[in-house]
């Protein structure tokens, strides 16, 4: 599965403006969110410890520089924090009820209309117009200069542009090497096009047109952007510490515009409220929890739940904590360890592995590692990704005498160590995670802990974060491997990393493959769900593949990664989102 970078949100407050008691507090979603008036003008505050080293919104390697790239480049559509898609740059977002997505006849292409809204402008006075949506989609796909994430634009046999506002994208299969495709496609059908919006933050093609993509990573562009189409534009850097932002003059413009986005209007049909934005940079996370403390910000980013103790305690602020799209999970090897050529213990005997997951305990791994803050996952999918959630989601809790006496019918007898064995074979097995990072190796040390009482032994090993990708997937030179992923808000663009043949397919190009796993019902499911553009075909077919997963034991879901921002009492309307939008998706609804 390639790995998104992590745009880790979390939990956040359910009263999004006003004075509270001090403490951390949990997010509604947006389905309750509606602005709250305030004054207009003024300029908020910032922070954050991690300087970005571009404000490029297609090459972005880190959540903190997309987060500010975000405030000056807008998308196509955007995704709010319950995952509902909603219009932005453009006027509608493209679906099979409106007309914007059609099947082709020949079942293997399909075409989506891209309508922008008329009288759009860059702050520099210039139209946005289809031009600039063609030379970001091309820029995604450059061969010398790609994009961070080509999934689904590489679907894109062909664009058709229509007028200055509208643009034709012709799905269809593709040869190898078109956008970074490392195999020929053979299908262009792409059910997931929601998630296409988001990641299109466009670039003014009439500034960048005539430069090579490949000199890209050293314009002076990307550091002092000269034209930006979201609510805010670049007005000054101070080195390393700040970067100053103005209000777009032209943001509003064509939004405002009666009628234009038909009954799905969009939630900015207005000018930024604020009059600016400062983002502070400080010399590490301490630095800038001292500051939050000191209440010299009025938002604070990329804290820790360890930080929530500290700050929770302001009266002039609150701690908001969100789930993520982040997951928290074991990996178990489904096949031969190829370090060692042996394989794990749960290969071939089942009740191995369901023993172990039956014995751990969530919650204590939630407290040793994210001081309580994580959500226990409840099945496959992130509880944010509410339409494949369980109705009535139980967390699971431990079980352990059920999982001491499942090994003891399947003949698993513990030794004078304490250690269980069967047919001369030791019940222990490695269990590796990256040295890097502090909560899994505080997870690892409690897994290892929790284990030792079922009767099995869990060796801890950990490797740097190059050489632990290394080892894992399609690689196969592990036992059991500690990790996480942030989905994709929509199955389909993780299906083809999920199926678990290790041939390539229509759905599965480049015989990618997922621990091994090896079931012919779960791959049945996942092409079900991978190509079909009927919303509720895909729904039964990823509910069904989640639940094949689980019980084939894939992954073992174990947490949901939380996401802590400080805000400050006197901030209105912001809200956290753990979508491809992120926390500034409603900036120009921010006021004091």
């Amino acid at each position: 599965m390639k790995r998104a970078f992590l745009l880790i949100i979390l939990t956040a407050a359910c009263q999004v403006g006003g004075a509270s008691s001090p403490g951390p507090h949990t997010a509604s979603g947006a389905s309750a969110y509606a602005p709250q008036p305030g004054q207009l003008g003024g300029t908020v505050v910032v922070a954050d410890w991690e300087y970005p080293a571009s404000l490029d919104p297609i090459h972005a390697t880190t959540a903190a520089e997309l987060r500010v790239a975000s405030l000056l480049f807008s998308p196509l559509w955007g995704s709010d924090p319950d995952l509902a898609a909603y219009p932005d740059l453009a006027r509608e977002v493209p679906s099979l009820d409106n007309g914007g997505i059609r099947p082709g006849r020949d079942g293997v292409s399909m075409a989506v209309r891209v309508k922008l809204v008329p009288g759009l402008h860059w702050s520099d006075g210039a139209p946005i117009t289809a031009d600039d949506v063609i030379f970001t989609v091309n820029a995604i796909c450059s061969r010398t200069q790609p994009g961070r994430g080509t999934a689904g634009f590489d679907h894109i046999a062909s664009q058709e542009r229509r007028s200055d506002t509208e643009v034709v994208w012709h799905f269809g299969p593709r040869t190898r090497g078109s956008c970074g495709l490392d195999v020929d496609l053979a299908s262009g059908v792409y059910p997931a096009v929601e998630l296409l919006g988001p990641r299109l933050r466009l670039l003014p093609s009439h500034l960048l047109a005539a430069i090579p993509d490949s000199s890209w990573p050293a314009l002076p562009f990307f550091m002092h952007p000269e034209a930006s189409s979201g609510p805010f534009t670049f007005r000054s850097a101070v080195g390393r510490q700040l970067i100053d932002f103005a209000a777009n003059p032209h943001y509003a413009d064509g939004r405002t515009t009666p009628g234009v986005y038909g009954r799905a209007r969009p939630r900015f049909d207005h000018a930024p409220r604020l009059q600016g934005l400062t983002y502070r940079f400080f010399n590490g996370r301490a630095a800038e929890v001292a500051a939050l403390q000191n209440a010299e910000a009025d938002l604070g980013f990329h804290l820790l739940p360890a930080d929530v103790a500290e700050l929770s305690r302001l009266a002039t602020a609150q701690t908001l904590i969100s789930p993520t799209l982040q997951g928290e999970y074991l990996n178990p090897n489904h096949g031969a360890n190829t370090a060692t050529g042996v394989n794990p213990p749960w290969v071939d005997d089942g009740p191995v592995l369901r023993a172990l997951e039956q014995a751990i305990d969530r919650q204590a791994l939630n407290t040793a590692a994210f001081n309580g803050t994580a959500t226990i996952s409840t099945g496959l999918f992130p509880a944010v990704m509410k339409a494949y959630a369980p109705p009535q989601p139980h967390p699971p809790s431990r079980s352990l005498d059920e999982a001491r006496r499942a090994l003891d019918g399947d003949g698993w007898r513990a030794g004078v160590d304490g250690v269980r064995s069967k047919n001369g074979r030791r019940l222990e097995f490695s269990l590796l995670a990256p040295c890097d990072s502090a909560p899994r190796v505080a997870e690892q040390a409690e897994l290892v802990r929790q284990w030792a009482e079922l009767g099995a032994r869990a060796k801890p090993a950990c490797g740097a974060r190059a050489s632990f990708f290394g080892s894992i997937n399609p690689a196969g030179a592990f036992d059991m491997s500690l990790y996480s992923n942030t989905w994709s808000p929509d199955p389909s663009a993780w299906a083809p990393f999920a199926v678990s043949i290790q041939v390539p397919s229509a759905l599965n190009p480049s015989g990618r493959n997922w621990n091994r796993c090896n079931d012919a019902r779960l791959d049945e499911e996942l092409a079900r769900g991978g190509t079909s553009l009927d919303p509720a075909t895909r729904h039964r077919a990823y509910v069904a593949a989640a639940a094949e997963w689980l019980a084939y034991g894939c992954t073992i879901p174990l947490l949901e990664w939380p996401s802590v921002v400080q805000r400050s009492n006197r901030l209105r309307n912001f809200l956290p989102n753990a979508s491809w939008s992120l926390d500034t998706w409603n900036a120009a609804d921010w006021g004091l």
